[in-house]
């Protein structure tokens, strides 16, 4: 989808206020649903679910209708592996403690993990589940063109997943991810056209009026610097956000005026909008919420939740046309 077709569907601020009726017509102009292919889990799994960036993870998102975000780091020896942290003590059982402290990127070789039980530490159920490589991931949505991987970069490199991904053949399924601006420049200059979602989040402490503050600074700072270079070749955004609905000033952070302000801002350069509730992620109400305030998709750590509410936004839809 262009900017320009996108352009064409973002919703007015009357409309969104409209919406928010429970007696609204449903959907409101400009059927935003067609956008809910964005929404993507975190990591693959979330938090609790499934276990972190292993294939069957991204398999188990895939068929069920939605997109996911991976990370990819090299090894000691240049395999590109889907693995979020630095070391496998996390996610890593059966191996010794040595191995989990040492960092993967400059001690460990693939051969030393690549049969490593990294679903256990959820479910002995998951105990099959090991480290993917970036070959593997990009092999399996190979023919499947509504399979999407947003690929968070941890120092692979933007020339590197460029490079597996044209190899592979599914550059059009593969978004460059992370929070710099700078590296999605580099990714287009390497992957012209290509898809990208720049990750938005200032991280706050507390819920606090002061963190409250600060974190709609952060957020208003770094529009200053997208503007600065017209927000070129950014695809997609994921706002962090954080959601308490007893909260009795905002139940938001950063503020509902602030969201409203990014989003609309964000639509009128034909960008689409995601946020990752990084606290109420496992109500649904948030996501709705979220919907409501301009949102065009989500991210999540509650897979099974956002499913729920992508199932019941697309059946309105069906139900209204």
């Amino acid at each position: 989808m262009t900017r320009m077709t996108f352009a064409c569907i973002a919703f007015s601020a009357a409309a969104l206020a409209a919406h928010a009726g429970a007696d609204t017509e449903w959907p409101p102009a400009g059927g935003r649903t067609s956008l809910l292919h964005l929404s993507h889990v975190h990591r693959g799994g979330g938090k609790f679910e499934r276990p972190d960036n292993t294939l069957e993870t991204f398999m188990w998102c895939w068929k069920n209708g939605s997109a996911l975000e991976c990370d990819c780091r090299k090894t000691k020896d240049g395999v590109g592996i889907m693995l979020h942290d630095k070391t496998l003590k996390r996610t890593a059982r059966g191996i010794s403690a040595e191995l989990a402290a040492k960092n993967v990127s400059r001690e460990v070789t693939y051969a030393e993990l690549k049969d490593v039980d990294v679903g256990s530490y959820l479910s002995p159920e998951f105990s099959n589940h090991r480290i993917p490589t970036i070959e593997e991931t990009f092999a399996a949505i190979k023919g499947h063109p509504d399979w999407l991987c947003f690929v968070d970069e941890k120092g692979a490199g933007p020339r590197y997943i460029a490079e597996k991904a044209k190899a592979a053949g599914v550059e059009d399924q593969i978004y460059y991810t992370g929070p710099s601006h700078e590296k999605i420049l580099e990714w287009n200059e390497i992957l012209p056209g290509g898809k990208s979602l720049l990750w938005l989040g200032a991280w706050p402490k507390n819920r606090s009026a002061a963190e409250r503050e600060r974190t709609d600074k952060w957020f208003r700072e770094a529009m200053d610097k997208l503007r600065e270079k017209d927000f070129k070749f950014i695809s997609c955004v994921s706002l962090h956000t954080y959601y308490d609905p007893a909260d009795p000033v905002d139940p938001f952070i950063p503020s509902t005026p602030v969201l409203k302000e990014i989003i609309a801002e964000f639509h009128a350069h034909g960008i689409p909008v995601c946020s990752i509730p990084f606290a109420g992620g496992e109500t649904e109400e948030v996501y709705f919420k979220l919907f409501e305030l301009g949102c065009d998709g989500f991210s999540t750590d509650y897979p099974s939740v956002m499913f729920s509410v992508i199932r019941k936004l697309k059946a309105r839809e069906a139900a209204a046309k």
